[in-house]
């Protein structure tokens, strides 16, 4: 099989858990653990390992410094057996980080450092080959790279050249309402999601936002009237596909949450590996739902489970 191509952001995650920090220093006798700590993150990155550890070949391209986060980010993907060679280390900027400050759900707010021209938009159009298309047997991608450019320029000319070559196209729209200020922004989006054969994202506030339809199913049924596959995430409420004027539901696995981060990476990538492995839609839903089950049930974003571990967890709720 070729590999699935991941193009995107890549980026030292620093863990902050605020709430535990706030418990300690109540109770210095409860010897929780709140130390900040630096992990391996990225949506794109994340979703190239979640499918690398289902088996299939994964290949990503995006950008970071050569500094020594760069580094540990670089390590890390090759630890998850996934190919590094479209990976472009600039010297000349340090490695972008993203402040996750973890709630007392382990839900996180995110705070980008640097806010604007950070190396993961940083993805030059000359990083991908021509003959990408070629090689490769999917796409996925998001909205975080439409924010600037050269990284927004690169997306959409590789999402029009794939679809123009009939490889499928997934996209998930991974932003939030108070980033659509810039109009430039706004316009990528829509151009976007007419490249994209799959369109996943939030139902509370994403598949809204791309349809600009307020209803939440509403919403979905109308981006899924371009001809898309929409997938619409709801948490601990499950998960809805739109095709074709049909809808499918699978419900979460209920599981104790420990960390939120990387839950929707990890959902895109069970996703991806289950249509390519040829199951149904509704058979791909539920292996998403039981990834990302298995990784909120971890304190890490990168918790996705290997193959012998879904296959597990799958067996033991049926």
């Amino acid at each position: 099989m070729k590999p699935v191509l991941c193009l995107g952001d890549i980026c030292a995650d620093i863990i902050i858990p605020y709430a535990d920090a706030l418990k300690a220093k109540s109770d210095p006798a409860s010897c929780l653990n709140a130390d900040v700590r630096p992990a391996e993150g990225g949506s794109a990155a994340n979703t190239a390992c979640a499918i690398a550890r289902l088996g299939l070949p994964v290949l990503f391209a995006g950008t970071c410094g050569q500094d020594a986060y760069g580094q540990m980010l670089k390590a890390g993907l090759i630890r998850e057996g996934v190919d590094t060679s479209l990976l472009r280390m600039d010297p000349g900027m340090p490695t972008q980080l993203v402040l996750l400050v973890l709630n007392e759900q382990g839900e996180r707010t995110a705070f980008a450092c640097p806010a604007h021209l950070g190396s993961q938009h940083a993805i030059l159009e000359d990083q991908i080959p021509d003959d990408i298309a070629d090689r490769i047997s999917w796409l996925h991608c998001n909205g975080m790279m439409l924010r600037e450019n050269p990284a927004a320029k690169t997306q959409l000319r590789l999402m029009r050249a794939c679809r123009d070559a009939g490889i499928p196209v997934s996209f998930d729209i991974n932003v939030r309402v108070e980033a659509l200020k810039n109009p430039t922004f706004r316009e990528n989006l829509m151009q976007a999601k007419l490249f994209a054969d799959t369109i996943l994202g939030s139902a509370i506030d994403e598949i809204p936002l791309l349809a600009e339809e307020r209803d939440a199913e509403l919403a979905a049924e109308k981006l899924a009237k371009t001809g898309a596959t929409v997938i619409s995430r709801s948490g601990d409420q499950g998960a809805d596909l739109y095709r074709n004027g049909t809808r499918i539901h699978a419900p979460a696995f209920p599981v104790a949450v420990v960390d939120t981060v990387g839950a929707g990476d990890t959902f895109d990538g069970a996703f991806i590996a289950a249509k390519l492995c040829g199951l149904s839609d509704a058979d791909a839903l539920k292996e998403a739902n039981a990834a990302a089950a298995i990784c909120v049930s971890k304190a890490s974003g990168r918790g996705s489970p290997l193959r012998a571990e879904l296959d597990s967890f799958l067996a033991s709720g049926d």
